[in-house]
């Protein structure tokens, strides 16, 4: 298609997500070789302002990968600035995009260091048990 074309033509690389998810390997390689993720939310999950975000970016953060996601409430938690960037405009995204390609080796740093922070297994299930009062 025309669209797909012009993607690849500024070094976009678009994949099946059916081929790469297939497998936890493939998986695994198609987020190490790639540079960050930028991602759309769906429409609930923007218009209530859900804090939703999605698994697939947290494994991006935790790859080093930077993550340009649709706002959905989540940076009320986290993120927003460095590593994980939000959007609302089509402007903010190309924003996104400048500022990450204008200093990549911080927001990767970023990307990693919210990554430990946030989502890392020990910090989850301390946070799940202590409101479960165990």
């Amino acid at each position: 298609s025309r669209l797909r074309e012009k993607f690849e033509q500024n070094d976009w690389r678009l994949t099946s997500p059916q081929r790469m998810s297939v497998d936890y390997w493939l998986y695994h390689d198609y987020i190490q070789r790639s540079k960050a993720e930028f991602t759309v939310a769906k429409d609930q999950y923007v218009r209530l302002n859900t804090g939703w975000f999605s698994d697939r970016s947290a494994c991006y953060l935790a790859a080093g990968r930077p993550v340009i996601t649709q706002q959905t409430g989540f940076t009320k938690n986290y993120g927003g600035n460095e590593g994980l960037l939000s959007f609302r405009t089509l402007h903010e995204i190309a924003d996104g995009v400048k500022k990450i390609n204008a200093d990549y080796a911080k927001h990767s740093r970023a990307a990693c260091a919210l990554a430990r922070e946030v989502f890392e297994a020990e910090t989850v299930l301390k946070s799940v048990l202590d409101r479960a009062g165990i």
